[in-house]
């Protein structure tokens, strides 16, 4: 298994994080092919869901008109 990682500190960019989520995602179906315990699969879970979430945030960045832009 993969060591939980807390990736909120590291400056992300749009494909960092897409990777990441890869990662996220691998360890998931590891997790479940082993039958881990309810605590590693929420947790899991919870990294996933913020690192969608920060995701989000950055293609909104990235695709968001910027102020005083045209």
């Amino acid at each position: 298994m993969h060591a939980a990682r807390d990736t909120r500190a590291v400056r992300h960019t749009v494909e960092t994080l897409t990777e990441e989520i890869g990662r996220i995602v691998s360890e998931r179906q590891e997790l479940r092919a082993f039958a881990a315990g309810r605590a590693e699969l929420e947790e899991n879970r919870r990294r996933l869901a913020a690192a969608q979430s920060r995701l989000s945030h950055l293609l909104i960045e990235r695709h968001l008109p910027q102020p005083g832009a045209a």
